[in-house]
């Protein structure tokens, strides 16, 4: 693996939210899980290493192992908080623990395989600025192996705009209700602040709340596809539209 010893600050956004996320996302990759498999069919049929970037409490790494059974996964999440919950996942289950390695560094300080067969970022890429982004692009090019792919997707908005609050997800678990809302702001043309809401409810009382924000960099298809063709590379749209899941190709595999 690559190792890079300039490791900057990272201040965690989930601190205050990561009890409710992994409960509250559940219902988001019931639908996104079909759209990511579908993107990543052929990958892992015979031994291979797939790299997860923002990998959370691991819903997202259960759907990379069951697609590609035999793979072993470079799994990325850099909040302690969230990176709890999916190391807990993966030693919790035999098969996991046997194929998923844990990084704490943030992506581009994240130690990953020189090589890899796929790279996976779901929901995550937003947190990367357009330098960061270029990394990206360039640790995709160079060592995504023939035939691999990279797996990618946009949330909306697409373009920097305000959003009215609005209710994210509602989840019941004994006598409490957890639920989650969201809402944002314009700051730039390339930049959003998203500001979250995660309450907990009981008997119809809100016995706690917390809210949290952070910024978000917006990424259309049209710059998406604009930014790959400066590395060599080309996106093609994966299952249903309003989940914005792309496979980055090399345009060497088009020849």
């Amino acid at each position: 693996m690559t190792e890079r010893t300039a490791v900057p600050p990272y201040m965690d956004p989930y601190t205050r939210s990561a009890d409710h996320l992994d409960l509250l996302s559940a219902g988001l990759w019931q639908h996104m899980a079909p759209h990511v498999s579908a993107a990543l069919a052929g990958i892992g049929e015979n031994d291979a290493t797939i790299v997860e970037l923002g990998s959370g409490t691991g819903l997202g790494t259960c759907v990379i192992a069951r697609t590609a059974p035999m793979a072993r996964i470079v799994a990325v999440e850099p909040s302690s908080h969230l990176r709890a919950v999916l190391l807990h996942r993966v030693a919790s289950d035999n098969d996991l623990r046997s194929r998923v390695t844990v990084e704490n560094r943030p992506f581009p300080s994240s130690r990953l395989p020189e090589k890899f067969d796929a790279l996976v970022m779901i929901n995550s890429l937003g947190h990367l600025d357009y330098a960061e982004r270029a990394q990206l692009w360039r640790v995709i090019a160079a060592g995504l192996r023939p035939g691999g792919c990279a797996v990618i997707n946009l949330q909306a908005p697409t373009t920097s705009s305000a959003v009215p609050e609005f209710e994210m997800a509602r989840e019941r678990v004994g006598d409490r209700e957890y639920h989650g809302s969201a809402r944002a702001e314009r700051v730039d043309e390339h930049t959003m602040i998203w500001h979250m809401t995660y309450r907990t409810s009981e008997e119809g009382h809100e016995i706690d709340a917390a809210e949290v924000e952070y910024r978000w960099n917006v990424l259309d298809a049209g710059t998406l596809e604009s930014e790959l063709a400066q590395h060599n590379l080309h996106a093609n749209a994966a299952g249903d539209e309003q989940f914005g899941v792309f496979a980055i190709e090399s345009d060497a595999r088009r020849r």
